[in-house]
Order: C-alpha cells, then sequence, then structure tokens
C-alpha cells in the first residue's frame, strides 16, 4: 500500500480511483495474392466466321480448358476439318483486380501495472474513474499517471479548500495483431483454334527434259517428211 500523508486524514479529504490503459501494437504483416482468370476460346475453319467461342475461368493449363479445346475441334471436324492449327494466343493482359487488408487480434499481455496517487486542492475538476485507452502517459515522483487522450472518466469539481486523493492504476499492454493483405489479380487471355480442310493433291508438272525430248521428235518427223524422195 501506498504510504499516506497527513493531508489524507484532514476534514473534507475525497478519495479517488482511477485506472486506464496504455497499448503497444505489434503488428505482424503478411501478403498474399489471388490470380483469378479468363480465358477466352474461339475456333473457326480458316478465315471464315468463328463457329465456336467459350470463356472460362481457369488458367489455360486446367484440364476444362483442354476439354474445351477437344469440344471445339470436334466442332469443326462436324465442318469439314482435317487438320488444325492452334490455339494460338491472340491476347493476354493482367490487371490488379482490387487489395484489402484484414487484421486479426493474436494475443493480449500486460507487461506491467503502475500504482500511484496524487493530491489535489481546490477550487478545480479533476477526471477520475475509467479512462479507457490512452494515448501516453507520464509519471511523477508517486508514480501518479498524467495521461493525454483518454476517451473515459468522470469529471469531479474540488470546491475551494477541498482536498482529493486520486490513485492511478495504468496497465501497459501489449496487443499483438497480424495484417494480412491480399492483392488480386485478373489475368485476361485468348486463343484461337483453326481448322483446314482436307487439301486436293497439286498437279506435278511435266519436267523440262520430257518437253524437249517431245519438241525434238516432233523436229525430227517434220524433217523426215520434207526429205521424202519424190516419186
Amino acid at each position: 500500500m501506498l504510504a499516506a500523508p497527513a493531508v489524507w486524514g484532514a476534514p473534507g479529504t475525497t478519495f479517488t480511483t482511477s485506472a486506464a490503459e496504455i497499448d503497444t501494437i505489434n503488428t505482424t504483416n503478411v501478403t498474399q495474392r489471388v490470380d483469378t482468370f479468363s480465358v477466352e476460346l474461339k475456333a473457326r475453319m480458316q478465315s471464315g466466321a468463328f463457329l465456336y467461342d467459350q470463356t472460362s475461368h481457369v488458367p489455360f493449363s486446367d484440364p476444362s480448358v483442354q476439354t474445351a479445346i477437344t469440344q471445339a475441334q470436334g466442332v469443326l471436324t462436324g465442318v469439314g476439318a482435317h487438320s488444325f492449327t492452334g490455339p494460338t494466343q491472340l491476347s493476354s493482359v493482367q490487371s490488379s483486380v482490387s487489395s484489402v487488408t484484414n487484421v486479426v487480434q493474436t494475443g493480449t499481455q500486460t507487461t506491467q501495472t503502475i500504482v500511484g496517487y496524487k493530491v489535489f486542492v481546490g477550487p478545480l475538476t479533476i477526471t477520475v474513474g475509467n479512462l479507457g485507452v490512452c494515448q501516453s502517459y507520464a509519471l511523477d515522483v508517486n508514480n501518479y499517471a498524467t495521461l493525454t487522450g483518454c476517451p473515459g472518466g468522470t469529471t469531479l469539481p474540488i470546491a475551494a479548500g477541498g482536498v482529493d486523493v486520486d490513485t492511478t492504476t495504468l496497465s501497459l499492454v501489449t496487443i499483438s495483431q497480424t495484417a494480412t493483405t491480399t492483392n488480386a489479380f485478373l489475368t485476361t487471355q485468348v486463343y484461337e483454334l483453326d481448322g483446314f480442310p482436307q487439301s486436293t493433291p497439286p498437279v506435278t508438272p511435266a519436267p523440262p527434259s520430257l518437253l524437249l525430248l517431245f519438241t525434238a521428235l516432233a523436229g525430227a518427223v517434220f524433217y523426215l517428211s520434207r526429205r521424202r524422195p519424190r516419186s
């Protein structure tokens, strides 16, 4: 207990108590990333109109996109495609969608409790009682905490010549918390699959050596016909 000065026994002396808390917050910052996707698959015969167009909200490597490629090939096969090119990536754009921070308190620990007193002589008005969580404090020789930024307490007027002895209990509290920031990104991609009909084998031109041979034979026949003896 605190040693009581002589004034505590004087007539007209009142006794009050006050309590306050000073918080120190230790924050652990965590950052995480969330990726979302919009993958569009389009299919057509050569440069014609698109016969297939489907958007999936998964990465291109996802099995559902591979299933969509098979479906698109089936559509093109149904209209005469015998070979395919692609899927060819036409575009890929990544954009930031949102950034949200969520704070979760993980622990609370009272590191120190300080008890002090102070004698107030009127006329004046003081604030006593539960002062709540204050912003800062200063201690005098009797460990009495002079507090600032306190949201609570009640006012106590002290008349001229009156005396109040206020005892304060100050709790120093450490609060641990985790602040998790989630950054969301959207990747938008477009792929194209092209189908081609069965090609007709090209006509192979005659080699130039054959053309020369035919020309020479024709010339020889003409020459011999001109040399036939007259009857």
